[in-house]
């Protein structure tokens, strides 16, 4: 018994299971859109962390993200898409020789939950379920700082993936529907516990 319990503590050290709390920044690019802003927004999740050979261990986190875009179109122009995406990342992470900071790249994947069009300054929804591909990935890109009851993260998101399936806001300025790209870009600065 006594060696189950020591073997438990060893295995313990080299993984953690904990929570993610971000606040973002993020916009939607290509050639769809006019006149793209930053939106901001929150994440929140859980992540995982594997040590695997000194320096390196796999971090690996699963959240709920609200995206999206703000647009300076006027007042009758589309003024802002919000989207709230589910997103799972699986990060290889190199910690430097002081083992307080580290550095994690890899690819993430996305599925599109809800997703709203809203219109000049109206605080309702013009339109819900826009033509959005419902998966996206890209690169994420994070710095970490490790404290003593929180470690800093800060980071960003690349979507690689062209997400538009044929969106085309009907009777709302500026045109759309001209089957031009569109791309998630984020930055994201959190804490994980």
């Amino acid at each position: 018994m006594i060696g189950t319990v020591c073997g438990q503590e060893q295995e313990s050290t080299d993984q953690k299971l904990g929570i993610k709390l971000s606040i973002s920044g993020a916009t939607l690019l290509g050639q769809e859109f006019q006149n793209p802003r930053p939106k901001f927004g929150y994440a929140a999740g859980i992540y995982y962390r594997k040590d695997l050979k000194k320096a390196w261990s796999l971090h690996t986190e699963f959240l709920g993200n609200f995206k999206g875009s703000k647009f300076s179109n006027g007042d009758t122009g589309y003024s802002r898409i919000a989207l709230l995406y589910v997103d799972a990342a699986v990060l290889p992470k190199y910690s430097f020789g002081d083992d307080v900071s580290s550095v994690a790249l890899g690819p993430y994947g996305s599925y599109l939950a809800l997703s709203s069009l809203f219109v000049g300054g109206q605080q309702a929804s013009e339109a819900n379920d826009l033509a959005l591909k419902p998966y996206d990935a890209g690169l994420a890109v994070y710095y970490f700082n490790k404290g003593r009851i929180a470690s800093f993260q800060a980071g960003a998101k690349i979507g690689l993936v062209d997400i538009n399936n044929g969106i085309n806001f009907q009777g709302v300025s500026p045109r759309t529907g001209t089957g031009g790209f569109i791309r998630s870009v984020g930055i994201e600065v959190g804490v994980i516990f």
